[in-house]
């Protein structure tokens, strides 16, 4: 669907472009737009899709992951949002609860990356959804810490996410979503705890 549209907006631009110069270097000149065009259109997709990826997540915390995940193709194929290859790479020796130096498994990354749908995969095939990394955070406080978007957050709690764990800091997940200014993600978390009751 999406490729289609590019190539009916493509085209509603070359009819402007050569609406407002009708001559036969106006042709030519739309031409050879279309040509370019053609043989630039997987790069120029591929950027867009990156971008719009992660475009709610902490550019500091996107820049990091794609440098520093490149030793670990299942925690990369999760950032990438690479469904294939995940269920690849868990077909071979990879596992849910593979960690990174940090002690970060892949949920943590989806979570972080706001993939709701990655996230729920990695939980039905056996993810752990309050394993720790090394600084005691779950998944859900690396939602919190990372993103601005309640999805992923919904899926976790949905999934038995703990809201009152506490990481090394001593805070819980909507606490680091009050750190971190999220407080779409800290009023949701709110909501969902059980009320004290006398």
């Amino acid at each position: 669907m999406v490729t289609h549209m590019t190539w009916i907006v493509f085209f509603i631009i070359l009819f402007c472009l050569f609406w407002l110069n009708p001559t036969f270097t106006g042709l030519l000149g739309c031409l050879a737009l279309a040509v370019v065009f053609y043989f630039t259109r997987p790069v120029l997709m591929g950027m867009v899709w990156r971008w719009r990826l992660h475009k709610d997540v902490n550019p500091e915390i996107v820049k990091f992951l794609t440098k520093e995940l490149q030793r670990f193709p299942l925690h990369q194929a999760v950032f990438y949002n690479d469904f294939y290859k995940v269920d690849k790479l868990l077909d071979q020796d990879y596992t849910v609860a593979h960690e990174t130096d940090d002690g970060q498994t892949p949920l943590h990354i989806a979570a972080e990356c706001n993939q709701p749908a990655m996230c729920l995969f990695l939980l039905e095939n056996g993810a752990e959804v309050d394993a720790l990394d090394n600084f005691g955070g779950s998944a859900l406080h690396a939602a919190a810490a990372c993103q601005s978007q309640t999805r992923v957050i919904k899926v976790l709690l949905r999934y038995g996410a703990n809201p009152h764990l506490r990481d090394s800091e001593g805070l819980t997940p909507s606490e680091v979503a009050r750190k971190y200014r999220h407080p779409l993600i800290e009023r949701y978390i709110l909501s969902q705890m059980p009320k004290d009751t006398p």
